[in-house]
C-alpha cells in the first residue's frame, strides 16, 4: 500500500514540475487593492520540513488541509530550495538576505570537536562561527536583518518562535524585532530570554500562534503595516505530538506495516502544524486584512531521516546532506488580487530570495550600502511565465561528523555545491574530488555523471570559483590535529 502511495506521489512531482498557464487567471484578477495601506507580510517558517512532507506537494498520507488552501490560492514553486540542510546558517541567510560565507554563521555546532576520532582524520579545519562573547555563535550585528529593513520602511516587526541566531545581543529583540523572544521544543518549551509568565506546559505550536494574533491585533488596531515572523518549532525533534492526532494516525494506519512510531509521530506533528496555519489565516480573514496581507510559507531545511524516508522520498538524501532531499523544501506565496491563484513555477529559489522578494512585493526601501546575495521574486510571483535572472544557486557546507575508520568516510564533511541550468556539480573539499549530477532527467540523482559532461563540469567549477570570490569564501586551513586518513 505504501510504496504505491509512493510512486503515485512521484508521478505527481513529475508532471507538476513545470509552469502552467495563468493568462485566464491574470485577467481575472482586479488590479486594485481593496485597501490602500502598505501591505502587511505574515512569514511563516516550518522546521525540518521537507518539500514532499505535504499533501498538497503530492503526499497523500499528510493531512494538511489548511496549508493545502494556501498551496490552492497562491503560487508554490517546485524547485525551491534552503541555503543550507541545517537550521541556522539558512535562518541565517534568511534574516540577512546574505550566503553564508557572507553572514558566516557556518554550522549548528561543531561536532567534529567533540569526537576525537573525526578531528584526527579531516584534512582541513572549516572556518569559525561568527561569536560575540556573552551572546555565542549567531548572526552578527553588523548584518542589516530583515526585519530592520523593514523597520526602517515604518513595519510593526514581532517574532515569536525558533530563532536560532544567538542570545542576548544577538537575541530576537536586538535584532530588528519590536516585540517577540525565542521558543524551543514542543512540550516545557524553554522560552530566550527567560519568561517568567508563561505557561509552558501547553504546546509551543499553540503558544506561538496566540502571541503571534496578539501582535497582529495590536498593529491592526495601531494602524501600522506589520512583520509577523512566525518560525514554529514543527516538525523538529523531540518527536512530541499531541496524542489525539497521534491515536488518529495510529488507528489508521494500524495494519500497514510501512509506518513506526517515528513516521506516525512525525504525521500527528505535520497536522498540528497545519492547525497552527489554519488558524493564523482565519485570523486574518477575521480581522478584514486578508486582501492587504502577503503569506509566506516556507521551511528552513529538508526533512530528517526516517525508516522509511516517506517525508523526503522520491528524492535522495535528507537533513544535514546537500543531496535534493536534504535542500529541497516547500514554498507557497499568497497575496489575493495580486499573486494569481492556484500557479505553480518551476523556477529555482533559495532562502536568500526571501529578503529582497518581499522588500520589492511591498514596495519598501532597500537597506543602502549592504549587500543581498537573493533576488527579487516579485516579476515571477506577479506573472509565474517569467524566469529568473541569475545562473546559478550555491551551497557551502562545512559539517564534518562522525569518522567511520573501517570505510574510512565521514557521515557529513566539508562541501561546495553549484547549481546552473539543472546540472549540479559538488566539490568535496577534503579529497578535493567532484561528483555531477543532471536534475533535468534526472532529479532524484541517481546517475553521476561527471566524466561524461567535461565541458559543463569546467564551467560549473569556474564559476563556483568565481562565486567563491565574490562572497568572501574562506578557503580550508590545514588541521593540525590530522594523523592522516588510514583505514
Amino acid at each position: 500500500m505504501l510504496k504505491t502511495k509512493i510512486l503515485l506521489f512521484g508521478i505527481f512531482l513529475i508532471l507538476s514540475s513545470g509552469c502552467i498557464s495563468t493568462a485566464q487567471q491574470k485577467a481575472n484578477i482586479s488590479q486594485k487593492s481593496s485597501v490602500e495601506s502598505k501591505p502587511n507580510v505574515l512569514f511563516i517558517l516550518a522546521d525540518d520540513l521537507g518539500i514532499n512532507a505535504l499533501n498538497c506537494y503530492g503526499n497523500p498520507v499528510i493531512e494538511s488541509p489548511n496549508i493545502d488552501k494556501l498551496y490552492s490560492e497562491g503560487i508554490h514553486f517546485t524547485n525551491g530550495y534552503s541555503n543550507d540542510p541545517t537550521c541556522a546558517p539558512s535562518r541565517a541567510s534568511i534574516m540577512s538576505g546574505q550566503y553564508v560565507p557572507r553572514h558566516k554563521v557556518y554550522r549548528v555546532a561543531n561536532r567534529y570537536k567533540k569526537q576525537k576520532g573525526t578531528l584526527e582524520h579531516m584534512k582541513y579545519l572549516p572556518p569559525e562561527n561568527y561569536k560575540l562573547q556573552g551572546s555565542g555563535a549567531g548572526l552578527a550585528k553588523d548584518k542589516v536583518t530583515l526585519a530592520e529593513a523593514f523597520q526602517k520602511n515604518g513595519y510593526a516587526t514581532g517574532a515569536y518562535g525558533k530563532w536560532h541566531l544567538g542570545k542576548n545581543e544577538l537575541g530576537i529583540i536586538h535584532q530588528g524585532f519590536d516585540k517577540g523572544f525565542e521558543i524551543i521544543g514542543h512540550y516545557n518549551f524553554k522560552t530566550y530570554p527567560h519568561q517568567d509568565t508563561v505557561d509552558n506546559s501547553q504546546y509551543s505550536a499553540d503558544f506561538i500562534t496566540e502571541k503571534t494574533k496578539e501582535f497582529i491585533s495590536e498593529s491592526v488596531r495601531l494602524k501600522k503595516p506589520f512583520f509577523a515572523y512566525v518560525p514554529y518549532y514543527l516538525v523538529h525533534k523531540p518527536l512530541e505530538p499531541k496524542q489525539k492526532y497521534y491515536k488518529e494516525f495510529k488507528e489508521k494506519y494500524k495494519n500497514d506495516t510501512g509506518f513506526g512510531e517515528k513516521e506516525l509521530k512525525v504525521l500527528a506533528m505535520i497536522k498540528s502544524l497545519d492547525e497552527s496555519v489554519g488558524q493564523l489565516l482565519d485570523y486574518i480573514k477575521k480581522l478584514g486584512i486578508e486582501d492587504n496581507t502577503i503569506v509566506v510559507f516556507a521551511s528552513d531545511n529538508g526533512h530528517y531521516k526516517t525508516k522509511n524516508n516517506i517525508f523526503n522520498q522520491p528524492y535522495r538524501g535528507y537533513k544535514g546532506q546537500t543531496y535534493e532531499g536534504g535542500i529541497r523544501v516547500p514554498y507557497i506565496f499568497k497575496w489575493k488580487n495580486h499573486i494569481p491563484a492556484n500557479t505553480v513555477s518551476g523556477e529555482p529559489i533559495i532562502h536568500i530570495d526571501i529578503y529582497p522578494t518581499l522588500l520589492g512585493l511591498t514596495k519598501s526601501k532597500f537597506p543602502e550600502n549592504y549587500i543581498l546575495d537573493g533576488e527579487d521574486l516579485t516579476p515571477v510571483l506577479l506573472d509565474p511565465s517569467r524566469k529568473t535572472k541569475r545562473d546559478a544557486l550555491v551551497w557551502e557546507y562545512t559539517n564534518y561528523a562522525r569518522y567511520n575508520p573501517r570505510k574510512n568516510t565521514f557521515a557529513s564533511q566539508w562541501v561546495n555545491v553549484i547549481q546552473m541550468d539543472g546540472f549540479k556539480l559538488t566539490e568535496v573539499v577534503e579529497t578535493n574530488g567532484y561528483y555531477m549530477f543532471n536534475l533535468n532527467d534526472d532529479p532524484y540523482e541517481t546517475k553521476e555523471i561527471l566524466g561524461k559532461y567535461p565541458n559543463i563540469a569546467g564551467k560549473l567549477m569556474r564559476r563556483l570559483e568565481k562565486w567563491k570570490k565574490e562572497t568572501g569564501y574562506e578557503p580550508p586551513k590545514k588541521n593540525p590535529d590530522y594523523t592522516g586518513n588510514t583505514k
